[in-house]
């Protein structure tokens, strides 16, 4: 795939008569451009990093392949290997990426590609809160994302106290012995019963990383499961057209739960609201 390299990069995926290719150009060649002179603070530098991962996402979902889109961004890194840093150019590209940041910075609140419901994404305030949640809906209906709590953000799936859960579990790949997507149904060739009908890409039956909470507390008729930071980074680093599996069991340890939860855009929503003004960010 060959991306056309113009223009100023936008954090705004918005109103701009652009393609996805264009948008991933131009975001491409900013990050490159940051990684060679160190352009950028760290909360611009998060925020254009979450640009760049939603335009990846997108055209992951367009149909190109991991594959090709990191050898266009590796073709645009050994483009902009000998500019000088102090060329003209970059810095105009520097200038604009500030200046959209400011504006964009402002923002307290942005939704984000996932299924089978919306990422909602909102920068954290002084109480506790959900930062990026999406519902699923069911018999005992389902919270899931990330939850900030006294000033830490961890990966949390949430229900009403009265739903009768005893335990909980996320079933996701494992990206370390399975470095590919796992397609049961061998790219349509095969039936596999109860997978979503917005992606064949699940967690293997057998072979998968299967987590479980490391605290829960209780608030306001909701009880809330907490997972490890481990489990938060392996989250955002999945492929955004996979699905992760929530599972759970009831006080007799039957399962009463098993659904499937979009992976999405959930990394580009957490740097929204890692580059937040109220938090300290890093890379």
């Amino acid at each position: 795939m060959r991306f056309l390299i113009v223009g100023l990069a936008f954090l705004s995926a918005g109103a701009h008569a652009q393609t996805h290719q264009d948008s991933f150009a131009q975001r491409a060649l900013a990050r490159a451009l940051d990684d060679r002179c160190a352009l950028f603070s760290d909360t611009e530098r998060l925020a254009l990093d979450g640009a760049y991962l939603q335009t990846r996402g997108d055209l992951l979902r367009e149909g190109y392949s991991a594959a090709e889109i990191d050898q266009s961004y590796q073709q645009v890194t050994r483009n902009v290997s000998n500019r000088p840093c102090d060329d003209d150019n970059v810095m105009a590209i520097a200038a604009d990426i500030r200046s959209a940041f400011t504006a964009w910075q402002r923002e307290r609140f942005q939704d984000f590609v996932s299924a089978p419901s919306l990422w909602q994404a909102n920068r954290p305030y002084a109480y506790d809160s959900w930062v990026i949640s999406a519902g699923l809906d069911g018999d005992i209906p389902l919270r899931a994302g990330a939850y900030n709590r006294e000033g830490e953000i961890a990966l949390t799936i949430a229900a009403a106290d009265n739903s009768g859960l005893a335990s909980i579990a996320l079933v996701m790949r494992d990206s370390e012995a399975m470095p590919g997507l796992h397609d049961p149904t061998l790219g349509g060739l095969l039936q596999f019963d109860g997978l979503p009908e917005w992606t064949r890409f699940v967690p293997p039956s057998e072979g998968g990383m299967r987590v479980l909470p490391v605290s829960r507390f209780s608030a306001e008729g909701i009880e809330y499961f907490r997972f490890s930071e481990a489990a938060l980074d392996t989250l955002r680093s999945l492929d955004p057209r996979e699905a992760v599996r929530i599972e759970a069991f009831d006080r007799q340890g039957r399962m009463v739960i098993s659904r499937y939860l979009g992976v999405g855009d959930f990394a580009a929503a957490l740097a929204f609201v890692r580059s937040s003004p109220d938090l300290s960010a890093g890379r």
